[in-house]
């Protein structure tokens, strides 16, 4: 498993990404690649705790991911994986699609069922 720097440089790379946060759920930043991370920690936990909230009320079995909308089309996604939650910012000219596949990509093929290692 990589470790969470290691992970976050990666998810850097996707062509479309402007910048990542990897937290743990229960808020600590343990990688990231963008100024403020605080900033975008707590939209995360309150987006991610809300979509395991609705899969467990309704009966999804998973989220792949949430979008947030934004002037600038820069948006932001939050991803959940395991008991951690990644975001992303996108560059405003960005294909979307292409991006959200790519990083689902990168989190399939780092993910085991356990954690990335702080680091």
């Amino acid at each position: 498993m990589a470790t969470a720097k290691e992970f976050v440089a990666r998810i850097g790379e996707i062509d479309g990404v402007s910048g990542c946060v990897l937290i743990r759920e229960d808020g600590e930043i343990v990688g990231r690649s963008l100024e403020d991370p605080d900033l975008y920690a707590t939209l995360m936990i309150l987006g991610g705790t809300s979509a395991r909230e609705i899969m467990d009320k309704v009966g999804f079995s998973y989220c792949r991911y949430l979008s947030f909308n934004r002037d600038g089309k820069q948006h932001f996604h939050l991803f959940p994986i395991d008991k951690f939650y990644l975001g992303v910012l996108q560059t405003p000219e960005c294909y979307v699609p292409d991006m959200l596949q790519a990083v689902l990509r990168l989190i399939g093929r780092v993910t085991t069922g356990s954690p990335p290692e702080e680091g």
